[in-house]
């Protein structure tokens, strides 16, 4: 937690999304590409009302409604759903998916590591 954002950045004195979405499967020996986009590409589609701890949720924060920006649910409550992620302002954070700024650029969820 805290990390500073750093676009392209990989380790804990700078890290983007990506490459800390990346880190994390890495610690449990899943390979996932470099970028969110391609991120994007890997599991399978969730529907929102079926998303659970451990799904990636892939945004667009940018003017074109392309991918590039990506977090992983740490937490899903009757209300809301809590997600880590490199946030360009704060480095990495928690946020939730249901403030207006996240839910307004929310693209899909992906699932890669699957429910025992």
């Amino acid at each position: 937690m805290f990390t500073p954002y750093r676009y392209g950045g990989k380790t804990k004195t700078g890290i983007d999304c990506s490459a800390f979405i990346k880190n994390v499967f890495a610690s449990y020996k899943i390979s996932l590409p470099r970028i969110s986009y391609h991120q994007a590409k890997k599991g399978f589609f969730v529907p929102k009302e079926q998303i659970e701890k451990g799904d990636l949720l892939f945004f667009a924060t940018g003017t074109s409604k392309k991918i590039n920006h990506v977090g992983m649910v740490i937490h899903v409550s009757p209300n809301n759903i809590f997600f880590i992620h490199a946030s360009t302002s704060n480095g990495v954070i928690i946020s939730q998916l249901y403030q207006k700024y996240w839910n307004h650029r929310f693209i899909m969820a992906r699932r890669i590591l699957y429910s025992s």
